[in-house]
Formats: structure tokens, sequence, C-alpha cells
């Protein structure tokens, strides 16, 4: 792993990461704010009960069902992630040993360790690095100690059957370890996922209270699953009493190969770290973490303590990214994570929701922790054969097309005739009206989350029958007809590239994807060319509203920032030339993002009041009237460096926010919900002091009362002991509204995106650090340099420039126009641009600073 150079930072990293550390001086009253844990692959809160440590065992790669489903047509109901709950008693007969006069709690996110003390007895555990294991030292100094037992529970009885979906959990000994199995069936669909418990440095016996003790399988005899099912839903280790320390070790995985043995691998993996020992693997584990966060940083104060505030969420930030998304094949569930801790079972069930699980991956590449991003690529990549009939057999189109709302393995094939009459119902060809009863039979055992059958209002039950009414606007769901979501995604591929100059990784991996959402366009059958000479393109959606519109801020925003990506992508690796044209062509006839000045404008400004961008144009069926700030935090469309490279766009964008502003009475703190991305756009677009009051506003949930989806039933909870929420719903822990922070953050102090999308970029240092607040940081750039700089009462004192790639630095002149001199730190022999001699300093001026660098060349800008 690449780190930021010792000469670039000073920075002592377990003094400033452990400064975002949590201190529990009490017990959390609610599972949900207990201390999270994570492999990456595998998660959990940490939480206790008077008498006991608790977790819930998640991961990634659990799935009850998948994207052929008939059995969830109730929305909330499909589940996913949850492998069992784990219970670490200490006490039999006997005082409790966790209460708020005794308890001390602490999570350290430099070395990713949980501690937990009580009355007389201690625990530590993290998540094992590299492998699907938590890890315990536990500890009793009471001075009559007691049996210890560790609980494995099921999440659910033993067999549930859900009309064609079967979950069946079986609990089991293996010579000294206790095992939870799950399988998950539904027609082809297999999932299965095991638990594996063991220790040492302590005698025990593993415990169950079935009719053989556990040691034999009750009812091996039945041919029929649910009927006569086992009643023990636990199993236990009972662990000899007596003072002094042993270790524990739960060992996981998981499989969708009916041929895989998941318990023997979950067994293998609890042995293997029991034989390795406590000590030894939390080396390993501390120096993974250790250098995983010299990768980058951000350290603020301020008098008024927000800055410190900020930056304490920022690092806690990265520290649940690499808990929750690494070393998988699947991003973690937007609501819930790996966290989870009341079952698999959570509001918006176990469907990936882009608009946010964006949220979580936009801060990444700033920090230089690129590996994070992986799962999120993979469950994409993986879908990508299922989107691409789907662009075909939903739309008639081409490419691909990723519903906004979709399965972990993309969407299911549909059968010929359905898939007909999806078209024309959907391209709005056929009314509404005359659907087929084969289609209504069909569509009724669907899902009504996932987009492509969005159109199914609330359902309730009437004589036994389960009714779905439609939302009223015919084929339109919330997200039926999103489409801005998959370039998004394949935006996200761009980004990757842009940041790592990776041509195999273009090639390879980001060129389809690319190519994909913009071919999804292109041959849209409502997208059209008119007599003024532009294409318009017809019924769609903006972000859940402006139903039906015309020329939507969805899906011109998608095309005006994929189209010159494609472009330039295809000319870099030299393919495709046969369709450049073409796709020039569409870009450059393309009508324009809507604003408040066309006369179909949803939303009409004062004649001769700047125009601003607007949803979408009329007619719209829901009647909706508003602006959108989507271009200010989508695909590079408008930032700061817009200013210089299409200065219209850059003004609509200043209207745009002052109009905002106004609406707002001058509080953008009204912005500020968990999903919310005012706080990136106004950084984004140098506005500090309202970017402060955002985030802060942000950070605190302010809006919680009037935004969050279940706050009733979630007990008017705005954020627990944790940083976490459940904005989402009961057992959909959450951290977007940290994700959006960081992010936000990020473009305070440090931009390099260009001014449009995949144009040349530039790195502009503090472009909207508040007033008061003090801030230094190394933090990653487009073209792969490491940007480390400092300010102090509003004056940069230190800029500096790693070039892990080499090629050309472009960097603004953070000193209003100050000569600078360009030292190149390491002595290397590259040539800067406008230099006599190569060994000697720069002298540059002038408001942009153009030079060329070495791979691994360090440069320093300093005043002169």
């Amino acid at each position: 792993m690449s780190t930021v150079p010792h000469s670039l930072s000073m920075m002592d990293y377990r003094e400033h990461v452990s400064r975002g550390d949590l201190h529990y001086e009490k017990t959390v009253k609610r599972s949900e704010g207990g201390l999270p844990i994570g492999t990456g692959t595998m998660g959990s809160l940490v939480w206790t009960s008077p008498s006991a440590v608790k977790l819930q065992v998640n991961r990634v790669d659990v799935y009850a069902n998948d994207c052929s489903t008939n059995s969830f047509n109730e929305r909330h109901s499909d589940y996913a992630y949850g492998c069992g709950f784990v219970d670490i008693d200490f006490v039999d007969y006997g005082a409790d040993v966790f209460t708020d006069d005794t308890i001390q709690q602490h999570l350290s996110l430099y070395d990713a360790t949980a501690a937990i003390q009580g009355n007389g007895v201690q625990m530590e555990a993290f998540a094992k690095s590299g492998g699907d294991v938590f890890v315990f030292l536990v500890e009793d100094r009471r001075a009559e100690p007691q049996g210890i037992n560790v609980k494995l529970k099921m999440l659910r009885p033993a067999e549930v059957l859900t009309k064609h979906h079967l979950a069946v959990s079986t609990l089991k000994m293996v010579n000294d370890m206790i095992v939870l199995k799950q399988v998950f069936r539904e027609g082809e669909h297999f999932c299965c996922s095991a638990v594996a418990i063991c220790l040492s440095g302590r005698d025990a016996l593993a415990r169950m209270n079935d009719e053989f003790g556990g040691r034999e399988l009750v009812g091996s005899f039945r041919k029929r699953p649910v009927l006569g099912q086992p009643n023990e839903t636990e199993m236990r280790l009972c662990v000899k009493p007596g003072a002094g320390a042993f270790e524990l070790f739960v060992a996981s995985a998981a499989s969708f190969d009916t041929e895989e043995d998941v318990v023997a691998l979950a067994v293998e993996r609890a042995e293997a770290a029991r034989s390795q020992g406590y000590a030894a693997m939390l080396a390993e584990h501390k120096a993974w973490w250790n250098e995983y966060w010299s990768k980058s940083y951000i350290r603020l104060s301020s008098e008024d303590g927000t800055a410190e505030k900020v930056e304490a969420h920022y690092t806690y930030f990265l520290y649940l990214m690499a808990s929750n998304s690494r070393g998988g094949q699947f991003a973690p569930n937007f609501g819930g994570m790996l966290l989870s801790p009341r079952g698999d079972r959570r509001h918006w069930g176990a469907m990936q929701w882009w608009n946010n699980l964006n949220l979580y991956y936009n801060a990444i590449l700033p920090s230089g922790h690129y590996e994070l991003m992986e799962p999120y690529f993979h469950m994409y990549s993986n879908m990508y054969d299922s989107c691409a009939r789907a662009a075909e057999q939903q739309w008639g189109s081409q490419g691909i097309f990723i519903p906004e709302v979709v399965w972990f393995n993309g969407l299911d094939n549909l059968p010929d005739d359905i898939a007909e009459e999806m078209r024309e119902l959907y391209l709005l060809r056929k009314p509404w009206e005359e659907r087929s009863e084969r289609f209504k039979q069909y569509a009724y055992s669907k899902h009504p989350h996932e987009s492509r059958w969005n159109w199914k209002s609330y359902e309730s039950w009437e004589e036994g029958h389960l009714v779905y009414p439609d939302r009223g606007y015919g084929p339109y769901g919330f997200t039926t007809h999103m489409f801005a979501n998959q370039v998004g995604i394949a935006f996200h591929y761009w980004m990757y590239y842009e940041y790592t100059k990776d041509e195999s990784w273009l090639r390879e991996r980001a060129y389809p994807m690319i190519k994909g959402a913009a071919e999804f366009f292109r041959h849209f059958p409502n997208l059209r060319k008119e007599e003024d000479g532009l294409y318009h393109i017809y019924h769609t959606i903006n972000d859940e509203k402006y139903i039906g519109g015309k020329d939507s801020m969805d899906a011109m925003s998608a095309m005006h920032g994929i189209l010159p990506v494609l472009l330039k992508a295809s000319e870099l690796l030299g393919v495709d030339a046969d369709l450049r044209p073409v796709w020039q062509e569409l870009y450059d006839h393309l009508a324009p993002i809507p604003t408040s000045d066309n006369p179909e404008a949803v939303l009409r400004t004062e004649e001769g009041a700047p125009g601003v961008w607007v949803g979408a144009l009329e007619p719209v069926l829901d009647n909706k009237s508003g602006i959108d700030l989507r271009p200010a935090r989508f695909c590079n469309l408008c930032t700061l460096a817009t200013e210089d490279e299409n200065p219209s766009m850059y003004e609509t964008g200043v209207a745009s926010l002052q109009f905002q502003e106004e609406r707002l009475n001058g509080d953008w703190g009204r912005s500020a919900s968990e999903m919310s991305a005012s706080a990136r756009v106004l950084a984004g677009m140098g506005m500090a002091e309202p970017f402060k009051e955002t985030v802060l506003a942000q950070l605190d949930c302010i809006n919680a009362e009037r935004e969050y989806c279940y706050i009733t039933e979630t007990g008017h909870v705005k954020f627990f002991d944790n940083r976490l929420t459940v904005r989402e719903g009961v057992n959909a822990i959450s951290a977007q509204r940290l994700g959006n922070a960081a992010a936000a953050l990020q473009l305070a102090l440090c931009q390099s995106q260009p001014g449009a999308p995949a144009k040349e970029p530039a790195i502009r240092v503090f472009p909207a650090c508040p007033k008061g607040w003090d801030a230094e940081f190394a933090l990653w750039c487009h073209g792969g340099f490491v940007v480390s700089s400092a300010i102090r009462q509003g004056d940069v004192t230190r800029l500096s420039v790693k070039s892990t790639l080499g090629g050309v630095c472009r960097i603004h002149n953070p000193w209003k126009g100050e000569n600078v001199a360009l030292h190149r730190k390491d002595g290397s022999s590259g040539s800067s641009r406008g230099s006599s001699s190569s060994g000697s300093p720069m002298r540059m001026s002038g408001s942009m600073f153009v030079f060329d660098t070495v791979a691994g060349g360090e440069y320093e800008l300093v005043r002169v």
C-alpha cells in the first residue's frame, strides 16, 4: 500500500486518528448505538445487556433471495446479510456486570479495536483484517468467577417457508466448536452461510437443549421441512469458571455454490485463528490499520470546536468504510451496511438504491483508499449482462439499463410476451388501462420496491388477498423511469481511471460501463431529434418527481455528463472510431439542461432574471415545480473550475444557488437532510460559510423530525452514540450523512475536478475553508497527485505535491498572484515547464502553475 511520504507529513497518525474515537461511560440503551467492527465483508455492532456482550454476525454476500424471486411482493419483506446472533453472557446467578456506574467502552479507530470493561470483567475485540473472523480476548477478574456462556442463536425459527422461498437454519457441533448454518433456496437461487465459534485458553463444553443434546440431528427422518421442525434455536459454549483470560473466535463463511461446504470453511477459518492466537493476529491487524491511516488525512481546529467536530466525523467515516466495504464482491447495503443488530429484515429490504449507495463512495477516491471502491465496482460489473438484456427487453434500447433500485445480481430475465408488453406500456405507446391480465398477474408477485415494478402503490390485505393499486400515473412509479443512476455508476468508473490512469482498468472495466450507459440513451426510443435540430427526451422521472416530464434534469444531466467522457475514453483507447462521429453529433445537438428561462420550464423566473436549473420541462403529471442543483453535484458539470471552462454554465450555477438561498431565507441548514448534497454543492462552488452551516446541520440531523422515513417507529432518535442514524427506518443503520459530509469537506479543502466532464483537471487548495478554521491535509487528486497543504488564520502556509504516476501537474496559485518557487525535493532529473535547469528551483507567477513531474517526484511550492 502506497503511503504519504514522511517529507509531506510529520503527522502523528495515532494521536490524530484517535481524535475520532468513540468513548462511552455508560451503557447504550439501544443496540443500534453499539461499537462497529468489521473486516469489510463481515461486520457487526458490539453492544451490551446488563449481563452480556452482544453482536450480530452480518456478511455482505448473504442474500436470502435474488432478482428471480416471486415470494416477496410485500415491501420491506425481502431480507439479507444476517448470519446469526452471538451473546457472551458473563452472569448466571450473580450481579450485573455492565451498568452505567461501572462500564467503560472504547472504540480505537487507529487500531480498529473495541474494548468494553465492566464490573470485574473486560473484553477486547477486533475484526481480523484479511479474514472473516471476529477475535475476542475475554477476562474475568471477579472475586468469584462464574461460568461464561457463549450463545450462538438463529435469526428466525429453524425453518421458514415463504411461498416459494425456504430458509433453513441448523445448529451442530463440530469437534469442540458450535456452528450455525443457514440455507436459502428459491427456484435456481441458492445461498448459504455458516458461523463457527471456538475458544482457547479455557475448557468449555458445547451444549444444546434438544433431545440429543446437539450431538445428533433431531428429526432427520422428516421428508418435509417446516412441519415438525426443531424448536431449539440456540447452542452454547459453556466456559469453565475461572479467573484470568481466554480467547474467543467467531468465524463465518458464505457461498452461492451448492457444492461448497461452508461449514467446513467457517470451521477452518476459526481453527486457523485459534492456531495463530490473539496476540499474533492483533499485531497483524494493527499493522494493516496503522498503514491504512497513513494514506491520507484531514486535521482541523477552530475556537468554536466546529472544525474538530467535522474532522472527527470524517475520520470515523473512513473507519466505517474500511470495516464495511473491502475485499468482497458486493457493496454493503445503504441501510444497515454490515451493522444491523435486529435480525436480517429492515425497512427498504435488501436491494440497492443507487441514490443512497453512492453517498458512501463519493469521498473514497480523494482519500486514496481505492481498494474500498472494489466491492462497488464488482457488484455492478457482475450484473452487466442482465442489465444489457434489460435495456432491450424493458426499453427496446441498447447498452445497459441499471435501475435505481436493483437486486445484487441485476434484473430477472422476462418472458418474451411480458417484455414486449412492458416496452409498449413503459414507453407510453400502449394505454395503461389496456394492460393484459397476463401482465397484471405476472406483476402481482414482483417486489414493489424494484424499479421495474415501482408503479405498485402501498398494498393492503382485503378478504385474504393482497391488493395493489397503482400510483395513479400509469406506468410511472417513484423510480421506474429514472436513468441518471447508471451514468452516475459509469462516472465513478471513469473517476477511478482519472485518479489512477490505469489504462487496463479503463479498457477492461470502465469502458464497457461508460459505453453501455451512453448507448442506452442514444438508442432510447423516446429520445428524438426535433424541428429545432436538438435531441429531446420524453416520459422520464427526475429524483422521484416531475413525473413524465420532457428533458428532465435526471436524463439531460446524464447525457451531458457521459457523452464527452465516452468520446475521450474512446480516443484514449483507440476504439470505436466509427462511432465517434455519431456520438459527437448527438452531443453537439443535445438539448440544453433545463432552466427557468425556457417557456416550458416547470418553474419560471421573472422576466429578465437569470435562468436557474429546474427539474424538467412541462408537462409533468405530478404538477411539481422547483429548481434542481444536480449539475453542481453530478459528473463535474458545474464546479469552481467551470467559471473558466464554461462561463455560462457557471453563471447559471451561481444564480441557482442564490435562488435557493432566497427560498431558504438565508438558512442553508434547512436544506441539510441525511441524503442532501447541499454541503457538497456549496463547497464545490467555493461558498465557505454556507458549506460550514450546512455540514454542521447535517451532522446534527437538525431536520430529522421532518425528513426521516420512519421517525416514530424508530423512536425519534436523531443519531446514536456511535454517530449513526436510522434515517431509513428500523434496523437500517445509516452513515449516508457522514459520506455526504466527508465528500463536502474534501471539496472545501482541495479540489482537482475539471471544469466540465472529461476536460483537463487542475488542483485548487482551500477553495471553501470557513473563516476561523485552521486546517491541514494530505489528499489524493486526479492524475495520482498527493497534495499536502496547511492554512493558518486564512493564510496558506504549506503546499507540497507528490506525483505517484508522473505527468503534468496543474495547480492554482493559492497566494493570489504572488510569485512562487517550485522546489523538486527529491532531486529528480525531470524537467519543469519553463524551467531553465532541472536541478534548480523554478520561479513561477500568475494564477495557474503548470509543470511536468516524474513518478515518485516530490515538489514543494514556496512564496518568494
